[in-house]
């Protein structure tokens, strides 16, 4: 099992009513993905049998983006009937980490599967809803084009792009640094955020606006998150993911396939959400992968009518979202 990043105790805050946390029973298990490794399951539900959801997290992540401690969307969506599942797909969070590295084939070979079955299996229902931030959002894309019978009902991708050439990203300088990246087996990206944990929401904002828009989410909270939330990625799966920008787009390694050749394919009535201050993936690209998927987009920000405009992750954990954007969640699922 891949150890745990200690909590920095320093950041750490009653529970507050106004930041929305409420006690919630939370139930964990571990799945077997379909070549063995163990995938840590959370569910939080307080009907049961209401709708399954899987809330799946991104790039690096683990469930805390879903379920932070003073600001979680799962007990929210459960006091709202819904059954929430939390996943942590292989080397994130309590899931096992393989000694060897993976890639996005992986997810989707492997752990997708597990989850889906396990979910089922647990709720009696044959098919299930999905919300996607960042990567999951991309998962939910790319299996619902492999397995075009997937047994989702509903998807929603909380910034997520198919096609990350449209738009400004900061993926694309990053890749810069990718010669150097590829002589190692991992990059130690959630060591560095927990140590540089302390200098987020502080008076330099260069740290902060990659992940948030810092006027839109208090600077404790940009502090835990970036201590809590996130792991080490191998540069395997950053080598699967970087093919989004190559001349013919996202690519399945086995399977040969282009992604984007194949959208037609794709079935799953979805939602797309975008901030638009959202420096990883751009509006333009949301849109565009809406047009691709046949998909509703909704952009939230000042030039939208909102309070702020958004950043990557507090469109999930930002002081604005319970009112702006969880209650998008709930009415798109409904539907």
């Amino acid at each position: 099992m891949q150890p745990r990043l200690r909590r920095l105790r320093k950041y750490s805050r009653p529970w507050q009513p106004w930041l929305g946390a409420r006690p919630a029973p939370t139930e964990r298990t571990y799945v077997e993905a379909r070549d063995g490794l163990k995938l840590c399951v959370r569910r939080v539900t307080q009907t049961p049998g209401g709708k399954p959801v899987v809330l799946l997290h991104g790039l690096g992540s683990n469930h805390g983006g879903f379920h932070f401690e003073t600001r979680s969307i799962a007990v929210w969506l459960s006091e709202r009937g819904y059954d929430c599942f939390l996943p942590e797909l292989r080397g994130h969070g309590d899931s096992q980490r393989p000694r060897k590295g993976w890639d996005l084939d992986d997810y989707l070979e492997y752990d997708i599967p597990a989850i889906l079955d396990h979910v089922r299996e647990q709720t009696g229902r044959q098919s299930v809803g999905w919300i996607g931030h960042s990567m999951g959002g991309v998962l939910l894309f790319c299996y619902g084009i492999l397995q075009p019978d997937a047994p989702i009902e509903r998807g929603i991708a909380v910034g997520s792009a198919l096609d990350y050439r449209v738009g400004h990203t900061g993926f694309r300088t990053l890749l810069k640094l990718r010669p150097i990246a590829e002589k190692l087996p991992w990059v130690p990206y959630g060591a560095f955020m927990h140590c540089l944990s302390p200098l987020f929401g502080r008076k330099v904002e260069l740290l902060d606006g990659f992940n948030m828009q810092r006027s839109n989410i208090e600077p404790h909270v940009i502090r835990k998150v970036h201590a809590n939330t996130f792991h080490t990625i191998p540069t395997s799966l950053l080598a699967s993911l970087s093919t989004t920008f190559e001349e013919t787009g996202l690519r399945a390694e086995r399977r040969d396939l282009n992604y984007l050749e194949h959208t037609q394919g794709y079935k799953i009535p979805t939602l797309l959400i975008a901030g638009t201050a959202d420096r990883q993936v751009s509006v333009d690209a949301v849109e565009h992968t809406g047009r691709l998927l046949d998909a509703e987009t909704h952009i939230l920000g000042r030039a939208h009518g909102h309070e702020d405009d958004y950043g990557h992750f507090d469109l999930l954990v930002g002081r604005r979202a319970e009112a702006e954007v969880w209650p998008l969640l709930d009415s798109w699922l409904q539907r």
